[in-house]
């Protein structure tokens, strides 16, 4: 676990100090919900032992009558991965995605990848066959359709056995 958190740590430092050299404002939002991500997301221990990926979408969109962002999970989303993101999900600052696409009227939603790499992945996950791609853009049984942004996607590896 030490390995783990002192590998995500190094990971984190080096795209940090690569992209300020470059323009410190460029693609700033983006790293500070990456940051966050990667900091409070937890990948179920049911998933990496079993080496399952996670790559699925989210769409973000803002209740202005709740005062707050609903999720929505692709068909792609395992539901381990789904209780996770719904556990941190206050934790990660939605508003600096809106900002940084510069939309001052926040009822479109935003779709965001997610993905999860691990080291060593199972032979079930890499069948061509497999269902992850086919329902990356499913919600709730049909593919996403209207307005929407995309995203740049939030990753994180992890290093199983």
């Amino acid at each position: 676990m030490r390995s783990f958190l002192l590998i995500v740590i190094a990971i984190i430092a080096n795209f940090m100090h690569s992209y300020a050299q470059k323009d410190p404002e460029l693609r700033n939002n983006w790293a500070k919900l990456q940051s966050g991500f990667v900091k409070y997301i937890r990948y179920p221990k049911e998933l990496e032992k079993a080496s399952i990926p996670s790559f699925f979408t989210l769409k973000v969109q803002y209740d202005e009558k709740a005062k707050q962002y609903n999720l929505e999970f692709s068909d792609s989303s395992h539901p381990l991965m789904i209780k996770e993101v719904l556990r941190i999900k206050d934790k990660l600052d939605f508003n600096l995605v809106y900002d940084d696409l510069t939309i001052e009227k926040r009822d479109i939603p935003i779709i965001i990848p997610i993905e999860i790499r691990l080291a060593r992945v199972s032979k079930e996950f890499s069948d061509p066959k497999s269902t992850v791609s086919q329902n990356l853009y499913n919600f709730k049984g049909k593919q996403a359709f209207g307005n929407f942004y995309f995203y740049a996607p939030l990753a994180l590896t992890v290093i199983n056995d």
